[in-house]
């Protein structure tokens, strides 16, 4: 077991699942989907999770998504505890979340690229476990990326809806929520699906219903995959992380060296 999954053997605790009013076939259920999770290490076999851990902050940790990319050198943020959506997520893992946003900005910038970050949370009954994508564009497509999600969204899900079909965060960021606006703006309970183009906010859309909705992470491949001019044999793969080394780490973590803010919690 790698340096990095030893260390998160160490923060991970299954007892935090809130598991309170619970009935007995909810908890096998939920104990089935974490046994099954590919993003968590399992605490009884101390068995690091399936993805591999990029970098590693004190509760969230980085990896890379599965294959095939939509944009090459893309990454995930991930929650080390077991969450349903980011809105579940405390002060100090968003304080942890936001300072990879930060670094991984910098990175793609650096590379001559613009990013979003997007969380697809949908589909909240399947108890899968939260995650951010980070996803570079050029900056052409950075600029416009507005345009094509809210096209997108407003195409979306039912024609007539409950809530409002775009939630303007970034806007929302601007009147003074500031950092807060995705978390003061959008409900935990709801299904939802937001996209960043900044980092105090984006567009944010709640899921009427989720078996309408595009399955897995098929939205929002569909929508950067049209701006990249990615082929559908592509966008339609959604891949799984499998055990026996990513051939893409080591080159990842050579570019991210330089802007891996976790080095201070080790170094100092």
């Amino acid at each position: 077991m790698d340096d990095n999954a030893s260390k998160l053997a160490r923060r991970v605790h299954r007892s935090e699942i809130d598991i309170k009013n619970t009935t007995i076939n909810e908890l096998r259920k939920m104990n089935h989907i974490l046994d099954n999770c590919p993003l968590c290490h399992h605490e009884e076999t101390n068995t690091p999770p399936i993805a591999p851990i990029v970098s590693l902050a004190t509760r969230v940790f980085m990896t890379l998504p599965t294959e095939p990319e939509i944009s090459p050198g893309s990454a995930t943020i991930v929650p080390i505890q077991h969450r349903t959506n980011l809105l579940e997520c405390d002060d100090d893992e968003w304080e942890e979340i936001r300072n990879f946003m930060k670094s991984l900005t910098r990175m793609y910038h650096e590379q001559g690229r613009d990013v979003i970050f997007y969380e697809n949370a949908a589909a909240p009954s399947r108890k899968r476990h939260a995650s951010m994508e980070a996803v570079p564009l050029p900056y052409s497509l950075g600029e416009t990326s507005p345009a094509f999600f809210r096209e997108a969204i407003l195409s979306a899900d039912e024609e007539w809806t409950q809530h409002r079909k775009l939630i303007d965060t970034l806007a929302k960021s601007k009147q003074g929520l500031g950092r807060n606006a995705f978390r003061r703006t959008l409900a935990k309970e709801m299904p939802y699906f937001h996209v960043w183009f900044q980092l105090d906010g984006g567009l944010g859309h709640i899921v009427e219903d989720s078996n309408r909705w595009p399955k897995g992470d098929l939205f929002a491949r569909e929508v950067i995959g049209g701006m990249l001019d990615v082929g559908p044999e592509v966008i339609k793969r959604q891949g799984r992380w499998t055990r026996g080394g990513d051939r893409r780490v080591a080159g990842f973590q050579s570019r991210w060296r330089k802007f891996d803010w976790t080095r201070v919690l080790v170094e100092g």
